[in-house]
């Protein structure tokens, strides 16, 4: 049994701006997206700033469509950012009960490439292909136990972790007159916490 008190009075202030660069025409173009976000916790006094860039590139020239074509309907995408998220009550209760309110955000940085390509299948039906590969460093981690179905936070940013992988989903009419898809996906990820 843990028995404790804490009165937390918590002011957040977030926003952020972005701005959507279409470079080309609709044939052939490329799109680039940067932005910026910011969050502000009142509770440790953290402001956080988050530069995001995204750009997707539409190769040019329709090709007739045919079995294993659509006409070129192929488009690159790749983003980088910065992600922070300012602790929940959850995660600032430690073990014993007490409140960490000097705890910080977690923190990553995310990279994703990837790639839609729209083609006709067999049947002639319109099919879809996407993969994308990503890799996720992550600072300031709060980790935590499985205890039966309950979670317990440490309640300090005691880790630092990275999520690696690759997805891939083919999706259509893979049986006539119904929407389907087959999908899979492969992911490593580790946490180093202290001590």
């Amino acid at each position: 049994v843990l028995k404790s008190n804490a009165v937390l009075d918590i002011n957040k202030f977030s926003g952020y701006i972005q701005d959507n660069i279409l470079l080309g025409d609709s044939v052939k173009s490329a799109t680039l997206t940067v932005g910026i976000r910011f969050n502000y916790n009142s509770q440790n006094n953290e402001m956080l700033i988050a530069p995001r860039i995204g750009a997707s590139w539409k190769p040019g020239g329709k090709r007739p469509a045919r079995l294993g074509h659509s006409g070129g309907d192929i488009v690159f995408r790749a983003a980088l950012g910065a992600y922070h998220q300012p602790p929940f009550y959850r995660e600032l209760r430690r073990y014993d009960g007490t409140i960490n309110q000097n705890l910080k955000a977690q923190k990553s940085w995310q990279g994703v490439a990837g790639f839609d390509y729209n083609f006709i299948g067999i049947n002639n039906r319109p099919m879809r292909w996407t993969a994308e590969l990503y890799y996720k460093h992550m600072t300031n981690v709060v980790p935590y136990d499985i205890d039966n179905v309950r979670l317990r936070y440490f309640g300090e940013n005691s880790a630092k972790a990275y999520a690696a992988g690759i997805e891939m989903r083919l999706h259509g009419e893979l049986v006539a007159d119904a929407e389907s898809w087959i999908s899979l996906g492969i992911m490593k990820t580790a946490e180093d916490i202290e001590n």
